[in-house]
């Protein structure tokens, strides 16, 4: 995947957590490995608060598609939107622990 356009999807974001005044803490925009496949995670201090997530993560998804990526040659696989509690409780989730049978 072609680092232009990934920095292309970050400049988007940029743009629009200006439009609705967000102050983002994080962005993160990453290929997932797969194919054309990206994962987007967006991390504000102030902006999100008072705004439901379906919609600011619906709105988000919208304005990519109609900015950076109109002609869909990007799949997004992952898109989070998320406070910083928000985001302090994402992180602090656990894994669970790997299961490892052995034949006996």
């Amino acid at each position: 995947m072609k680092s232009s356009k990934l920095d292309l999807l970050r400049a988007t974001i940029e743009e629009w957590t200006r439009i609705h005044h967000i102050d983002a803490k994080l962005i993160e925009v990453k290929p997932s490995g797969i194919g054309s496949n990206i994962h987007i995670l967006v991390v504000a201090r102030q902006g999100f608060e008072s705004w439901p997530y379906y919609e600011r993560r619906s709105d988000l998804f919208k304005y990519l598609h109609e900015h950076a990526n109109p002609d869909k040659d990007l799949v997004i696989t992952m898109l989070l939107t998320m406070t910083e509690d928000e985001y302090d409780k994402y992180d602090r989730v656990e894994t669970a622990p790997r299961v490892v049978f052995e034949e006996v």
